[in-house]
């Protein structure tokens, strides 16, 4: 994978709910490419969403099918935390899941090879 340039966390809040929860981690890469790593049901939705919207827009809130998604720039924080030279989609990745196990545990199988449902993820 190309080098990181930009990491995002994706947060939902349901119709009705009023807090934010995240739902996804976005990656962008100097390619300007991106990749959404989010629970299978929600991937089309938020890989959707966050191809239509600015970038703007999606820091602030959009409302899309009654279902509210902002993203949150998380940069600086995990470069701080991982540290620029050992960041990697995979750490990044391991990074959000332990911080947040409960609600990112779709996280798991980018980067543990105990998980039965291990993705095939190119090493970046």
């Amino acid at each position: 994978m190309p080098e990181i340039k930009r990491i995002m966390e994706i947060s939902v809040e349901e119709a009705g709910d009023y807090i934010f929860t995240p739902a996804g981690v976005l990656i962008t890469y100097r390619t300007d490419q991106f990749r959404v790593f989010a629970e299978s049901a929600r991937h089309n939705f938020l890989r959707r969403i966050v191809s239509k919207y600015p970038w703007e827009n999606l820091l602030d809130v959009v409302v899309e099918q009654g279902t509210s998604v902002r993203l949150r720039d998380v940069t600086e924080e995990l470069n701080t935390k991982i540290g620029p030279d050992e960041i990697s989609t995979e750490a990044v990745l391991e990074f959000c899941y332990r911080s947040n196990p409960r609600q990112l545990f779709f996280l798991r199988r980018y980067f543990d090879d105990s998980s039965p449902s291990q993705a095939s993820m190119p090493p970046s």
